[in-house]
């Protein structure tokens, strides 16, 4: 096969392998993983200015150098689903590019496109292309190791004569070796691999450019160089470091855990829905069975430097990525894959030369090759665009009901008011997991949405005074979880239903009107008088009342059976309106008083997200006061205000602008024992 003629189907290839790795990139997987929520979290690390040589999650280390590529497209690329899977992208188009530029340069030009094409359809290198793991790079540092070692130590199918030794060469093959350390543990074993060649062409006494031996110094001098901050990290950290991680589940059931992984390449694979299609093997049994003839004709051919390049490499990792605390664990399979490929090309050439006549091998083995690319092209499709998405536990362990509601904020975010149900606002303090909250915005692609949050089991935020706007729930029981109260809000909405939006997820609202006519009724119905300590005793408080921090209250809903017994829950629904920036910290206080100055009852809360609240929102409040069993009989006054946190002080209560104290009266109850 010409040169021309193999560039030409590579390049045909190519173009197959990057349709299956950029089709509907930013929505395949819909969400994200445990897994990718933790590098993403890595990655936000990074981009605050922290450089560690071990970041730790949940008591486990995390290479840094995948985090810091990933941080730094990003700044270019922006972030979201999109922006974090697209290295991950760009790495396995480079690694189909440099599996053909090896299997050419050791076993041929067919020998190329046949690695090329079993990579380019295959269901694990086109999943990494596409996660946002370290993983996702290890095909390609594998791959790029092999290369520059080909390179230094001129290692050809046929060789072009004798040539001086390329420091570039060289220089590269160190520059690999040691920045790998700073991308996964499993770069350990090629690494190992890499050094057992070297010892191999020094003890077989293979014939080599002058000098060429002598340069492998000059690289092994490079990695060291690069890698002595990690290992004097790994000596003060030996818990996170990778030495440790690599050889993980190796004291469980060693043996079982080789046989599963084997096993997996050909009969049941793994059954993680993160990684595979729960059960789908790596290969199908016949591109399986000839990668087995391909490692038998690299072993037959060991004296071959190309051969043994290709075996020592295969059977030095092959251990370590089999082993697996829940073994096959396919994310280990990833420094493994363009070996996989390479060995099959073996194969494929070794049966072709000895099964068939000079004068037809070609043709039938071509034949062959073709008929095996369209069916693991048609398995790809079936099993990665239409069986994996759809499968309820790959739905589950990305989260794509968060993933597809990120999707549809993306295209309606901008230009629509967005208020997000979800019952935790804020992250609790050192969190091993981040709440669905900062999971959406790290899912989200658009950099400037309108969002607000609010719990709306008891409270709503009516952006723009209820003008056209949506209420988006993050859990699938968020509409049933809603307040009652809330729920009459809610009422006046449409449920949508369309493409791509999840099962009661988002309620489109327009109740500017209805909100007008509520707070109007307040003034006549639900009257609120300022304190006696004013001086203004009794005196009706003209709502909307003015406070500080740019809020003010706009009325209450009266309750309507204002006679309670000990231990009952006595709900107080109050309105706010956002007149400016607030405090980041206001919380809503209510007190039941016994007389104007004792506080027999109290409940703090704010059910919203104050420092994204924009001018204009307003905040309906639903608090629920519970009333202790030991509480007297009698008349109980209401009182409520707004107070920072951080400093314990109350906002002021304004009459124009004349201060009237820091609270407001808004009725009483009775309690009846």
């Amino acid at each position: 096969m010409s040169d021309r003629t193999s560039y030409l189907f590579a390049v045909l290839i190519l173009l197959l392998g990057a349709f299956f790795r950029i089709h509907d990139l930013a929505r395949l997987p819909t969400g994200m993983s445990a897994e990718e929520v933790d590098s993403v979290r890595v990655v936000e690390t990074v981009r605050a200015g922290t450089i560690e040589t071990f970041y730790t999650l949940r008591g486990e280390g995390h290479e840094p150098l995948y985090a810091i590529m990933v941080a730094a497209l990003t700044a270019v690329t922006g972030t979201g689903s999109l922006g974090y899977r697209i290295l991950s992208f760009f790495a396995g188009m480079l690694t189909l590019a440099l599996v053909y530029v090896l299997g050419k340069r050791l076993l041929g030009a067919r020998a190329g496109l046949v690695a090329l094409s079993l990579m380019a359809v295959g269901f694990l290198p086109a999943h990494l292309s596409r996660a946002i793991l370290p993983e996702a790079l290890l095909p390609l540092l594998s791959v790029a190791t092999l290369m520059a070692l080909a390179q230094s130590l001129s290692v050809y199918y046929h060789a072009p004569g004798r040539r001086p030794p390329n420091t570039i060469a060289f220089a590269a093959l160190g520059l690999l070796m040691g920045f790998g350390f700073y991308v996964h543990p499993l770069h350990f074993p090629l690494v190992l691999a890499v050094m057992i060649f070297i010892a191999y062409f020094v003890l077989t006494r293979q014939t080599v450019t002058g000098g060429a031996l002598s340069f492998t110094s000059f690289g092994i001098l490079i990695m060291v160089i690069i890698v002595m901050p990690y290992l004097i990290a790994s000596l003060r950290q030996p818990e996170l470091a990778g030495a440790s991680r690599v050889i993980e589940g190796a004291a469980g059931a060693p043996l079982s855990a080789l046989f599963n992984g084997i096993f997996g390449f050909f009969f049941q694979g793994d059954t993680h829905p993160e990684h595979n299609l729960p059960g789908r093997p790596l290969l199908d049994l016949v591109s399986g069975f000839v990668m087995l003839i391909g490692v038998l004709v690299a072993a037959r051919r060991w004296r071959q430097p190309r051969y043994a390049l290709l075996l020592i490499s295969f059977v030095v990792l092959l251990p370590f990525v089999l082993i697996a605390p829940e073994s096959p664990e396919f994310t280990r399979y990833a420094p493994l894959l363009p070996l996989i490929a390479l060995m099959f090309a073996a194969g494929v050439e070794g049966l072709s030369a000895l099964l068939l006549p000079q004068r037809y091998h070609r043709l039938i083995t071509s034949a062959v090759l073709v008929g095996l690319l369209v069916f693991n092209t048609q398995w790809l499709w079936r099993d990665l665009f239409i069986t994996w998405s759809a499968e309820p536990a790959v739905q589950a362990a990305y989260r794509s009901r968060i993933g597809q509601i990120a999707h549809y904020l993306d295209r309606t975010a901008g230009t629509l008011p967005t208020v997000v149900c979800t019952p935790e606002l804020y992250p609790p303090n050192e969190a091993a997991d981040l709440i669905d909250a900062q999971i959406l915005a790290l899912m989200m692609n658009r950099a400037d949405p309108e969002l607000r949050y609010a719990d709306c089991g008891s409270g709503l935020i009516l952006a723009r005074g209820g003008a056209d706007m949506q209420v988006v729930f993050l859990q699938e029981d968020g509409l049933d979880a809603v307040a009652a109260y809330v729920g009459e809000w809610l009422a006046l909405g449409t449920l949508q239903n369309a493409p791509g939006i999840p099962e009661r997820a988002v309620v489109r609202l327009d109740v500017q009107a209805q909100l007008a006519d509520t707070i109007g009724r307040f003034t006549t119905t639900a009257l609120a008088s300022f304190p006696p300590e004013t001086g203004m005793t009794d005196q009706i408080a003209e709502t909307p009342v003015r406070m500080g921090g740019n809020i003010a209250f706009l009325g209450h809903d009266q309750v309507e059976n204002p006679v309670f017994a000990p231990g009952a829950v006595v709900p107080i629904y109050t309105y706010w309106r956002v007149d400016g920036i607030v405090p980041s910290d206001i919380r809503l206080f209510t007190h039941l008083l016994s007389d104007p100055n004792v506080i027999a009852v109290q409940a703090d809360t704010l059910s919203v997200r104050a420092d994204l609240l924009e001018p204009r929102d307003v905040i309906v409040q639903a608090t629920f006061v519970q009333l202790p069993p030991t509480i007297p009989s009698g008349s109980y006054i209401i009182s409520t205000g707004v107070y920072e946190s951080s400093l314990g002080t109350r906002l002021g209560v304004f009459d124009g602008d004349q201060l009237r104290g820091d609270r407001l009266f808004i009725g009483s109850i009775q309690v009846v024992r």
